[in-house]
């Protein structure tokens, strides 16, 4: 059940072999490998959740309300291996709906998130794979997805990854890697009720094949230290013009001393994809600098070429470092004038976090790449939480699924703080994105929140409002506001059935308010949910 999903459609029921190929290497890894199978620490724990949400508004439309019960139930199962020499975590829910938005009907969605390293080789020879299987909106109607209200206007997304890799060490003189990597992006469009946004075309199934190779000094290179790069991820569409990423990069370092060093750094950009604002500058670029490094606590280094940068580290405690890079390219993706900075500062209680970066991918890629599963608070899931839905994911697009490729901005800014029995934390965020070639665009801004207040040690009172704001469209732009609140109570108890186990309980309640230039987009909704875990 966890590794092949099961779909009725009109050619009758066809199998969908999602992680076969993940299967059959940890068959194989389990029977040529027996002892190393049995010196893993496993954890394997099943878990079961059932809940009745009741929402005034199914359909998420104002023209055309709809009031009822949602009754889900869903089985899951987290595996998390670890060993001196490979690891592998496993988060699978099979999601069961009846009466999903107002259908009066069965719904089972599929969702997994995957992940494992496994050395072949002592600090050698690695393979690694990944998997995820989720339900994406296909239009700006909705920006979240939990598959419980809405007009179905939903994809499934399956990803699958696989990359062996091998670390040669030459001795004291250098150092390599080799990597190759095979990617499955498929799209169930079959259950949509809509295509994506008439401004971008409809995304599509895609292989991407990357390759990386790097080869740097090793020890015996102490005032001259050099590495050689190169890089390429090669993206072919089922529909839909192909994308190519393409970097040779080599550099060299001469070191006077510990505080004083120079550099020249080059290489060639060979990118393709479809654009309409000529925004690929191809060729070879270079660029020389220097650094200066007076202690530990900071440094500076500057670079001049046809590729040029400018990058300021501080590190003035065990508790605070950043570090910001200006650059201006003529030469390679994300070219002008950009920026990418970090500051993260941590004390006892509290933690501040600031991230800004920019980016050339697909959707296809940010749709491998992103988080499945959350825990109740927004991280990551782990062993000792429960598996949730990520359902407000602020780093897909807002315009929907399409072929387009991404250059984006983002910028988040993030606080966490700890008092007592209280536990908050807050976030703010800006994303920019232009789409090729559609030449379109959009401009996110969204903030959340969250109090946790632990009256009890297994007793929780949470208070999490949401609101983002979007303008899409480019030109003639459409501006939507959507926010969120939800107020609710959780309570676990530990119990004893020939093992322990602990059982969750919750009660929630949440209002939606969307706002939108287009009209069929506005809606409210009032839902009420009560919820009941547990976790073997």
């Amino acid at each position: 059940m966890v590794m092949v999903s099961m779909v009725i459609d009109k050619d009758g029921i066809k199998l969908h072999k999602i992680t076969y190929k993940l299967f059959a290497i940890l068959l194989s890894f389990g029977f040529l490998f027996p002892e190393s199978a049995l010196a893993f620490d496993w954890r394997i724990r099943p878990n079961l959740s059932m809940s009745e949400v009741f929402s005034d508004n199914l359909a998420l439309s104002n023209n055309a309300k709809k009031s009822g019960f949602v009754s889900e139930v869903s089985p899951g199962i987290s595996m998390y291996g670890s060993s001196p020499w490979s690891n592998l975590n496993l988060n699978y829910r099979l999601q069961g709906l009846y009466n999903a938005g107002g259908s009066d009907a069965i719904d089972i969605n599929h969702q997994l998130q995957m992940s494992s390293l496994y050395q072949a080789l002592r600090n050698t020879l690695f393979l690694q794979t990944s998997s995820s299987i989720s339900q994406q909106n296909i239009s700006n109607t909705f920006i979240t997805t939990d598959n419980l209200t809405g007009n179905g206007s939903r994809v499934e997304s399956k990803n699958f990854n696989i990359s062996p890799y091998w670390t040669p060490h030459f001795g004291q003189y250098a150092n390599g890697l080799l990597k190759v990597g095979y990617q499955k992006s498929s799209f169930d469009n079959a259950n949509s009720n809509t295509t994506s946004s008439p401004l971008l075309s409809q995304i599509s199934d895609s292989e991407t094949f990357s390759r990386q190779a790097r080869l740097s000094s090793g020890s015996k290179f102490n005032t001259m230290r050099w590495n050689l790069n190169y890089s390429s991820q090669d993206q072919s569409r089922v529909s839909g013009s192909d994308v190519r990423f393409e970097h040779y990069t080599g550099d060299a370092r001469y070191y006077f001393n510990r505080k004083y060093n120079v550099f020249v750094h080059a290489g060639y950009e060979n990118n393709d994809f479809q654009t309409s604002s000529n925004s690929i500058n191809n060729g070879f670029f270079y660029t020389f600098g220097a650094q200066w490094n007076p202690s530990q606590f900071y440094s500076l280094e500057a670079g001049y070429g046809n590729n040029k940068h400018v990058t300021i580290r501080v590190n003035p405690s065990a508790n605070l470092s950043a570090f910001v890079t200006y650059q201006n390219k003529d030469i390679g993706l994300n070219t002008g004038n950009t920026w990418n900075a970090n500051l993260n500062y941590r004390v006892k209680q509290a933690a501040v976090n600031f991230t800004y970066s920019q980016d050339t991918t697909t959707v296809q890629q940010v749709l491998a790449d992103q988080q499945i599963f959350s825990d109740p608070t927004g991280g990551a899931v782990s062993g000792d939480t429960d598996q949730q839905l990520l359902v407000l994911n602020s780093n897909l697009p807002n315009l929907g699924l399409g072929n387009d490729v991404i250059i984006s901005k983002n910028a988040k800014l993030s606080f966490t703080f700890q008092t007592g029995k209280s536990f908050y934390n807050a976030s703010f965020y800006n994303t920019h994105r232009n789409y090729e070639p559609s030449l379109v665009q959009d401009d996110v801004y969204g903030a959340s929140a969250s109090w946790r207040w632990q009256f009890d040690p297994r007793l929780n009172f949470y208070l999490r409002p949401n609101w983002q704001s979007t303008d899409s469209g480019g030109a003639s732009s459409v501006n939507s506001k959507r926010y969120d609140v939800a107020l609710g109570v959780t309570r676990g108890v530990p119990i004893n059935l020939g093992r322990p186990l602990l059982m969750n309980t919750s009660l929630e309640l949440r209002h939606i308010n969307q706002q939108s230039d287009f009209s069929l987009n506005d809606y409210t909704e009032n839902r009420a949910t009560a919820n009941f875990a547990v976790r073997f």
